[in-house]
């Protein structure tokens, strides 16, 4: 695959990023504060999770946070989506309870961050170097990949968590 992966990638990061954005940017005072049952999150605390999230894999995708490191012979990519267990995909505590401006702004900022990694993913460290997580060892893009489902699996999260408030 050529460097048009990473702007596909890029692309398909945007669009998740900006469908949560616009969505967290409607919230009525309270509303993302709100957690809709014990030991649930509020919007906003999911909101900074994925912009913790974001800032984490665009360190290690731009080389800032040194985890990265050469593919191990033999390995080889996936073709399809990677199945990841729901919890311990990255590496991050739970964020303490946070108010909605101070998440969105922190939300994009990371989506900056994230989107300047993007770009700096060529075929040779993208596809050449992998980082290893609790499921498993996978490549710079499809890290990469990973935090573009990550960010749209949130981004329905958010949607739930506002309509448990709004019940």
């Amino acid at each position: 695959m050529t460097v048009d992966r990473a702007v596909s990638i890029l692309a398909r990061f945007n669009a998740a990023q900006h469908a949560l954005v616009s969505q967290f940017r409607e919230l009525t005072p309270g509303s993302g504060e709100h957690q809709p049952y014990n030991d649930a999150w509020s919007a906003a605390q999911i909101v900074y999770h994925v912009a913790m999230a974001n800032d984490w894999t665009a360190g290690v995708l731009s080389g800032a946070t040194a985890l990265a490191q050469p593919a191990p012979a033999g390995f080889s990519e996936r073709v399809g989506p990677i199945d990841v267990p729901r919890q311990k995909t990255f590496p991050l505590p739970a964020p303490a309870v946070i108010g909605c401006d101070a998440a969105l702004e922190r939300l994009r900022a990371s989506g900056h961050r994230m989107s300047r990694a993007i770009v700096t993913l060529t075929l040779e460290r993208g596809a050449g170097f992998c980082v290893t997580l609790p499921f498993g060892t996978i490549s710079l893009f499809e890290l990469a990949d990973l935090t573009v489902a990550h960010v749209a699996r949130h981004t329905a999260q958010v949607e739930r968590a506002l309509t448990a408030h709004q019940g």
